[in-house]
């Protein structure tokens, strides 16, 4: 039996919520945004519906994944998995088990020829708690050290209708403290970004996440490399983040996403900080001689950067055989500190 609960769903059961989006553009706007907080807080399990051409933006797609959300596609023959392409008899198909033997939509048969290459970055840090302290600077040096402009403009939904502003986005998060709001930006060339921050014992942590766009899919790889490489030994002089993570992902104009088949996204460069490293356990000369890791830092409290931009081997195929190397259990413990404890 169908239960309404929340007038933003258009449908409401006791295992998920829906949310039909019926234009070709799906932006994070006011009613996607609180379906998809209130969907969470009563614990279902959010699914957004988008006809089959429909582009999803770049702020949309942060906010489903923070969520957990699930995407369908309708077409005049069926509904479909938005991340598969695979053909879907009830909603409940998009978390259960893919069978593979179904059709899949039109579009998933072969690579896309003009999609762009975008440069996505996740990067923790703290901070100790100061009048000056602000949640803009994070996200402006890692946008600019990737390569994109300027951030231009800011909100906690779309349309973003306010000049970027450092002060004004810091008060809208310190307001919603212990654990934030998201603070949304973007720049003219689709770069874009989301903040978010939460008080600790000792101060605040800062989770900055988001893309930038980098030219058609996919550029050498060596490029990119060195476009992680850079921000993420710029970022960690300046704020020393706990952890920073870069890839390189498949997505559309505008930096958008629709329906359509993709290559898997890729890992370029990972930074762990001092925190991380201190909970390795592991020989810094020894990781130094197998893979490509630099030591930024203090001898005592070393951070390290690892690239994974070999030519004769894939980039997960390096990540695996460093995670390898440092083992399941420190694996887990530096997954474990988020921020807030670094």
């Amino acid at each position: 039996m169908i239960e309404t609960v929340n007038p933003v769903a258009d449908e409401w059961t006791q295992e998920y919520a829906l949310y039909a989006a019926s234009g070709r553009s799906v932006l994070l706007t006011e009613a996607l945004s609180t379906f998809l907080t209130t969907t969470v807080e009563v614990g279902r399990r959010p699914v957004v519906l988008t006809r089959p051409d429909a582009r999803i933006s770049s702020l949309a797609t942060l906010a489903l994944g923070r969520c957990g959300a699930f995407w369908a596609v309708r077409d005049d023959s069926g509904v479909y998995d938005g991340l598969s392409g695979l053909e879907i008899t009830s909603f409940a198909d998009l978390w259960a088990p893919p069978v593979a033997d179904r059709r899949r939509l039109p579009g998933f048969g072969q690579p896309q020829t003009d999609s762009i290459a975008a440069l996505m970055f996740e990067v923790y840090a703290h901070h100790r708690v100061s009048s000056s302290l602000s949640m803009g600077a994070l996200a402006e040096q890692v946008v600019s050290s990737l390569g994109g402009s300027r951030l231009d403009v800011w909100g906690t939904v779309e349309p973003l209708a306010e000049d970027w502003n450092d002060g004004a986005l810091t008060e809208v998060i310190r307001r919603s403290m212990p654990d934030s709001d998201v603070v949304h930006g973007r720049a003219a060339d689709g770069s874009f970004v989301a903040i978010s921050a939460g008080r600790t014992r000792r101060g605040v942590h800062e989770l900055v996440k988001g893309g930038v766009p980098a030219g058609p899919y996919a550029p050498a790889k060596t490029e990119l490399v060195g476009r992680a490489r850079r921000m993420l030994t710029h970022v960690h002089g300046a704020f020393l983040p706990s952890i920073g993570l870069v890839s390189v992902a498949e997505l559309d104009a505008g930096a958008t996403q629709r329906a359509a088949a993709r290559r898997p996204e890729a890992p370029l460069a990972v930074l762990l900080g001092p925190a991380a490293v201190h909970g390795l356990e592991v020989d810094l000369d020894w990781l130094r001689r197998r893979h490509d890791v630099t030591v930024l830092g203090r001898q005592r409290t070393p951070s390290l950067l690892v690239c994974f931009g070999a030519p004769d081997r894939g980039m997960w195929d390096q990540m695996i055989a460093f995670a390898r190397d440092l083992g399941p259990e420190a694996i887990g413990r530096t997954m474990m500190l988020d921020g807030r404890t670094a």
